[in-house]
């Protein structure tokens, strides 16, 4: 049976008509539809239905998982209020059928506060849970024993962390400047849930990239790097200590592609940026899944490029999203940012990017996963991809 809730946000301290410390509304709402759309990953479906009341479907699991909810409200708190907030976010979920997880969403922001306090029953039968970036709280109906439930990550350790190469591909040159070391799974693996498993990830393809670098110094590559790691203080010094040890003659030959990055990137994130990333990598990118990237918002010279990560839809979305995104490459150009495609997969994907005036591109089509990078060498476009 797929587990279905209703995740409703909230400002703690006021209603929906307010603002607190300049966080407004219409803020919560942008902020948690672009992470949660990031986060909430096929085959996991969702949907915003109204003011701060978002649908989360994940088709696998009968219960939504306690410890990647909590992660959820610690990011949004952080994202909206800085370091410096305490609870000013409040969180909670319902699970129940169809029916009831639809009521769910139509309460009164008022009475979701009241439950909290413990003025207002939860809904029954049901399962309310409330959300913070400390731990998760499960609300027991009143005239019970109120009980807190522990929520533990699933037992299931992550899926080891398989790499491979990619090459990426310049259309003006066409010619293949660099290689893009990325990980890959396997059918029936799902991504890492946590923060830490995502670090880790990303780390040991830095290891990986460092080391190719320094046996082949003709080589140049790219690694990713995730934004909520270096974004988080629990997991930036692992990630700036680490960024600090890469050796001058390969900090010059390596870039940093920063991913996950929402619409609008936070402060938190644009001073990470600036102060973890940009001082140890030659380059730095952003991918991004939203064409509508506020590119305005992005301090002068902080970022070389940025690349629209294509969804995994059908063709004709892809498309749309592609040619939504290369429509602002005049505004791209007066801030001095190439534009990419990633994950192209189809030959009207790459046509678009070619004469739409995309600088890079990357993806199966363009380049299959290598076991090794790929060298600097001259490919006409029609022979794209490349294989082995």
């Amino acid at each position: 049976m797929a587990g279905m809730a209703c995740l409703r946000i909230c400002i703690e301290h006021g209603a929906r008509t307010v603002a607190i410390d300049g966080v407004t509304p219409a803020k919560i709402d942008k902020a948690a539809a672009g992470y949660i759309d990031l986060r909430w990953r096929a085959p996991r479906r969702h949907g915003r239905v109204g003011p701060g009341a978002y649908l989360l479907i994940d088709p696998v699991a009968e219960a939504l998982d306690g410890e990647e909810l909590r992660q959820m409200a610690a990011e949004l708190q952080r994202h909206l209020f800085g370091a410096q907030g305490q609870q000013d976010l409040c969180m909670l979920t319902f699970e129940g059928d169809e029916e009831q997880v639809l009521n769910f969403t139509t309460l009164p922001e008022a009475e979701l506060l009241g439950m909290r306090g413990g003025e207002e029953p939860p809904p029954q039968p049901g399962r309310t849970r409330i959300v913070s970036q400390d731990g998760v709280r499960e609300l027991a109906p009143w005239g019970s024993t109120p009980r807190v439930v522990a929520d533990k990550p699933k037992a299931e350790p992550p899926a080891p962390a398989r790499l491979g190469w990619r090459g990426v591909y310049s259309l003006p040159r066409q010619r293949f400047e660099a290689s893009h070391i990325q990980s890959f799974l396997k059918p029936g693996e799902v991504e890492p849930r946590t923060d830490a498993d995502f670090m880790n990830r990303d780390l040991l393809a830095l290891e990986r990239a460092v080391a190719a670098l320094e046996e082949a110094p003709q080589l140049r590559a790219w690694v990713g790097v995730r934004l909520w790691s270096i974004a988080r203080a629990g997991l930036r010094d692992a990630c700036g200590e680490r960024f600090a040890a890469i050796s001058p003659l390969v900090r010059e030959r390596l870039g940093a592609l920063v991913y996950d990055a929402p619409r609008d990137p936070p402060f938190s994130a644009i001073g990470a940026l600036r102060e973890l990333v940009r001082p140890h990598f030659a380059r730095v990118g952003l991918r991004v899944s939203d064409p509508g990237f506020y590119a305005q918002a992005l301090p002068d010279a902080l970022v070389d490029r940025v690349f629209l990560q294509l969804p995994d839809e059908d063709e004709k979305a892809r498309l749309l999203k592609a040619q939504r995104f290369l429509s602002a490459r005049g505004q791209y150009l007066g801030r001095k940012l190439t534009m990419g495609l990633a994950g192209v997969r189809a030959p009207r994907e790459l046509e678009l990017a070619a004469r739409m005036g995309a600088q890079y591109v990357e993806g199966p089509l363009v380049s299959a996963l290598f076991a090794a990078p790929v060298a600097d060498q001259a490919v006409p476009l029609s022979e794209l991809p490349l294989r082995a």
